[in-house]
């Protein structure tokens, strides 16, 4: 049975956990297999009715944690992880993903250098099963995160990836609670306007993107959202909250936002509503390659180009 001690933390795990009773055991199994191993482990499950939670309190491990709640959605589990975690610096780790044995080592001694809020591995997409970041982008600080990832991997921090100092990640305001899409990434967005970050290029992080039970897949299933960052910085601006240096920046990773909130429109066919979120929240200028080829979609002719293209990538 879990017990509820953890001695002397170096840092705590938080996983959120609803409905992966099938894969939660391989996930647990991959943090206990970490080289560092002064770590607490609070797995948060989120009214789960398939006995996921069973499954984790059925490890014999005294640095487990397991706490069960009512669903309130994977905001508030994470939220509930960070109040209950007793270190200073927190890993986070979805249900559904793994980690390769060196994550934590890796992770903690980048953050040991002091000089950023969070820290991010290079990880991998299951599906192709390889790594997300180009092999000839090193290990760095990272004091302006939107440019790095404009100009590396758009999605290049994963919540599965990402090591945070919880007393920023507390002044950035936490999750948004209740938010159903983009949740994670408007986390990263306002903590990156806490301080810098740094990257770690070995890739130890795995996504399960391809699993059923992956977010992707759920997302897919669900019409889209527009994303939560694009009001988030829109009101930090107004209040004058954002670092100087950064609000070019963050513009611009809004901008991309919308533009995939576009795309996503259009793959469920609504082209009038992606014609819209272009005109009203997109700037052409920003990207201009990326709006053209949105733009052209909501028009019939150019979805037919798009709909022949895509054929002919598929049957190469």
């Amino acid at each position: 049975m879990a017990s509820s001690f953890a001695p002397c933390a170096a840092v705590s795990i938080v996983i959120p956990l609803f409905q992966k009773a099938d894969v939660i055991g391989q996930t647990v199994e991959a943090v206990l297999r970490q080289t560092f191993e002064q770590f607490e482990l609070i797995v948060v499950d989120d009214g789960s009715t398939d006995g996921g939670g069973d499954v984790v309190a059925a490890f014999d491990d005294p640095r487990i944690r397991l706490i069960r709640q009512a669903n309130a959605g994977s905001s508030a589990a994470r939220n509930r992880g960070v109040a209950a975690a007793r270190s200073d610096w927190i890993a986070f780790l979805d249900a559904d993903d793994i980690w390769a044995g060196r994550h934590l080592e890796n992770l903690l001694a980048a953050a040991s250098r002091g000089d950023a809020v969070a820290v991010f591995a290079n990880h991998l997409l299951a599906s192709r099963a390889a790594p997300v970041m180009r092999a000839d982008v090193p290990d760095q600080r990272v004091d302006d995160v939107f440019a790095f990832v404009l100009a590396t991997y758009p999605y290049a921090v994963h919540p599965s990836s990402l090591l945070v100092d919880r007393a920023a990640l507390i002044r950035a305001g936490l999750f948004p609670a209740g938010a159903v899409m983009g949740e994670d990434t408007d986390t990263w967005c306002r903590l990156a306007f806490e301080g810098p970050f740094r990257y770690v290029a070995e890739p130890t992080a795995v996504y399960r993107d391809g699993h059923p039970t992956s977010v992707l897949a759920h997302q897919l299933r669900r019409r889209p959202l527009p994303p939560p960052f694009d009001r988030t910085l829109t009101a930090l601006l107004r209040h004058g909250a954002v670092p100087p240096h950064l609000v070019r920046s963050a513009g611009r990773y809004r901008n991309f936002l919308m533009l995939e909130y576009a795309r996503q429109l259009l793959d469920v066919g609504d082209a009038e509503a992606a014609r819209d979120t272009l005109r009203r929240h997109c700037r052409l200028a920003d990207d201009p390659v990326r709006y053209a080829k949105r733009f052209l979609r909501t028009w019939s002719f150019g979805h037919r180009l798009y709909a022949l293209s895509r054929q002919w990538v598929l049957s190469r």
